[in-house]
């Protein structure tokens, strides 16, 4: 149910640059100056990138709900219901009052909401995620997006304009990071304990398959400096999504996913959905021959098999068609993981937006089990963290509905000196904990190669 909306009318123009600023570097640079950030980069040939700085308006999870704001903190209307598919209700309504001038139609441009959710998009995070709401949706003051070796800008905020003709951040003021003390939230041994508990309650038939997530305390000897972070981890996973959202509290929530949750065009949705992991080899030989252990694993791919079926049953109240293509295994810089890519034909009359579609997938087994809600009881009684919006999603939508989001890993929570980093392993009835322990050190990589540059 809607409460009144007061529709904003806000104006803005759209110019395409002759230059191709860095959007991660950029980034960082606003949020050194105090502004609001939220960055989506996946330097691959037809991929959206896209930087959000300062706020027009938001949409922000409520009791009951979620409601939408202006820069000023005006409550705007609220609309009650599950967080996400309410958000993309009221996401609909306003963005008919925002308006902006010489909009080229590519996906990506014009004015956007940026932002993401939990891994509980129905519950407010607890510490140490007090910046972070359950659900977050932005429309930046100013948008710069990249897109098929193009770039644009979308100004709403007229004050925010100088950021595109600032120079390259200067030297920091306080000394990076350069050696990390490691602490596990959880002792190894406890957290395999947990694991070996897990498979025996899924071989007495409590779900399929849950996944455990563990949390590493990392504590610097300098400056954390998200905006280098985020550079590091593109440079490192040039493949994979890298991001980073400013939380309200001065933290920063930045990663480098591999996993694609749902990218909606017009009337096609596509997901690629991952599970089942092996680390690289030293030569092409040894990464086939991992690779074909990957491939022949029997855990493997039923932990998959059940991701890839969970995806494709999501999609099909809302497509005329879905159609999944076989398992393949994909390389990053560090890791192999077996991945499903799921196309679907969206219903043609009122196709669904971005957002309801990432509603009705998360949490895919992927990052929760299955069933789910049997796998999420499990997480709770199991795991032990507050995962915020580790495995929630990070993405954009516009207007039209179109939009992408990605999951939310390979990441971590960062302050000044420190950070929370998150990884985690689909638990199988006959998983290995010793092995699913090594799988988070491989996953947990990503990031501490890039807290120190």
């Amino acid at each position: 149910m809607s409460a009144r909306l007061e529709r904003p009318l806000l104006r803005g123009a759209v110019r395409e640059l002759a230059g191709s600023p860095d959007l991660a570097a950029l980034a960082g640079i606003a949020r050194d100056l105090g502004h609001e950030v939220i960055l989506v980069e996946r330097p691959m040939p037809d991929a959206v990138s896209v930087v959000g700085i300062g706020r027009a308006l938001e949409i922000v999870s409520a009791p009951g709900g979620v409601r939408a704001e202006s820069a000023a903190g005006q409550v705007l209307g609220f609309e009650a219901g599950p967080p996400l598919a309410a958000a993309a209700v009221l996401w609909s309504q306003l963005s008919e009052g925002i308006v902006a001038e010489d909009e080229p139609g590519l996906p990506g441009t014009g004015p956007l909401a940026l932002g993401g959710f939990a891994f509980d998009p129905a519950r407010e995070p607890a510490p140490p995620w007090e910046g972070f709401p359950a659900v977050l949706l932005r429309v930046p003051g100013l948008i710069v997006s990249r897109v098929r070796g193009r770039t644009f800008a979308c100004l709403l905020d007229p004050a925010l304009e100088e950021l595109l003709e600032l120079p390259p951040a200067p030297e920091a003021a306080a000394p990076p990071a350069r050696h990390l003390e490691l602490t596990p939230a959880q002792e190894p041994a406890a957290w395999m304990g947990s694991v070996e508990r897990a498979a025996e309650l899924l071989r007495d038939g409590e779900a399929d398959k849950v996944v455990l997530a563990r949390e590493l305390v990392a504590r610097a000897d300098g400056v954390i400096n998200a905006g280098a972070v985020v550079r590091s981890l593109r440079a490192a996973y040039p493949a994979c999504f890298t991001y980073l959202v400013s939380g309200a509290d001065g933290t920063a929530f930045a990663g480098a996913t591999p996993e694609l949750l749902v990218r909606r065009l017009g009337v096609t949705a596509v997901c690629q959905p991952m599970a089942g992991s092996t680390a690289r080899g030293r030569d092409e030989a040894e990464d086939e021959a991992l690779a074909a252990e990957l491939l022949a694993s029997a855990k493997d791919r039923s932990e998959h098999g059940v991701t890839a079926a969970a995806v494709r049953d999501a999609l099909a109240p809302f497509a005329s068609t879905v159609e999944a293509a076989d398992p393949e295994v994909v390389r990053y810089t560090n890791i192999q993981h077996l991945a499903t890519t799921v196309r679907a034909l969206l219903l043609l009359d009122n196709p669904a937006p971005a957002l309801r579609l990432a509603a009705a997938l998360h949490p895919t087994p992927a990052v929760a089990g299955y069933p789910r809600g049997a796998a999420v009881r499990l997480i709770s009684s199991l795991e032990g963290l507050e995962r915020g919006w580790y495995a929630g999603a990070v993405g954009w939508t516009d207007a039209r509905g179109d939009g992408e989001f990605a999951v939310a890993l390979r990441c971590g929570l960062l302050w000044e000196d420190g950070a929370r980093l998150y990884a985690g392993v689909g638990v199988m009835p006959d998983s290995n904990p010793a092995a699913e322990l090594a799988e988070t050190e491989l996953k947990f990589r990503a990031l501490l190669g890039a807290l120190t540059g």
